[in-house]
């Protein structure tokens, strides 16, 4: 009797067990949790400031008029600059393509001076050019690492440039001449020999960006970036002859180069129109 019982137990288990084992639930493992990449895509606007080291020069095609060979006066600065900057840009895959513009301004409108004396004969007198804006436009390239991302950087460039003469003990704005310290003249000047120019040239330069922070709104880029510009030589003073006689070894061309190094803030959307 007890041999039938185990026998049947044994035949029910075998029959049995495995239906009830499809009836229970067996629960799936957790879904792979996929890396989130950040995205670059985006418009942003900014602010930046650091430092500028500029190199005006200025060029006197004629003064050969007066027996000396045609001269160009190249003078140094070092100042704090400020800006704005604003872009668009896209991410496909690892690379960045975008196009960014930028106005810049100097603490001390990148003044610099250098002495004209010689080959003018006149005591301390100083060739003087301020930078009072600098505007950059171009594309960007970049290769991103999530939140990282360099790129490079360069196009078109141009300056306002004030051009002027000083005594070079004083720094008073002169008028170039004889006894030129001697000679201070006032703003109400009809004619002080000197000229502003709108100089056109390109930049070039590469940076470094960090997605620092998101926010509900968009995200907070943080970044360092380095630029070199050069804008070309245009005509700033033309005299004529009822003020400089039959030579006009005054006349005079500007330009400008510089370096730029600086830090950026930026608050950019997520994607567009988001």
């Amino acid at each position: 009797m007890n041999k039938l019982f185990f026998v049947c137990t044994a035949i029910v288990t075998v029959t049995i067990g495995p239906a009830l084992g499809a009836d229970i639930a067996v629960k799936a493992p957790p879904p792979l949790q996929t890396p989130r990449i950040y995205d670059w895509s985006g418009a942003y606007i900014g602010f930046n400031i650091g430092g500028v080291w500029s190199d005006p020069r200025r060029f006197y095609p004629n003064l050969p008029d007066v027996g000396i060979p045609a001269t160009t006066f190249t003078s140094h600065d070092t100042d704090g600059i400020y800006g704005v900057h604003a872009g668009l840009q896209k991410q496909w895959g690892q690379w960045v393509f975008g196009v960014e513009a930028a106005y810049s301004r100097g603490f001390n409108s990148m003044e610099s001076s250098v002495s004209v004396s010689p080959p003018e004969p006149f005591t301390h007198l100083a060739s003087t050019t301020k930078i009072t804006g600098l505007l950059t436009v171009g594309p960007r390239i970049g290769y991103a690492w999530d939140r990282f991302m360099f790129y490079g950087t360069g196009g078109y460039a141009a300056a306002r440039l004030e051009g002027s003469y000083t005594c070079g003990d004083t720094g008073l704005p002169v008028l170039p001449g004889p006894g030129a310290c001697g000679a201070i003249f006032g703003p109400v000047a009809q004619l002080d020999f000197g000229g502003k120019t709108w100089n056109n040239g390109w930049f070039a330069g590469v940076g470094f960006d960090f997605m620092a922070y998101q926010t509900a709104f968009g995200d907070v880029i943080l970044g360092v970036e380095y630029q070199h510009f050069d804008v070309g030589l245009k005509t700033a003073f033309t005299c004529d002859v009822a003020h400089c006689g039959p030579t006009h070894h005054q006349d005079f061309l500007q330009g400008a180069r510089g370096d730029i190094v600086r830090a950026r803030l930026a608050f950019k959307s997520r994607g567009f129109g988001s």
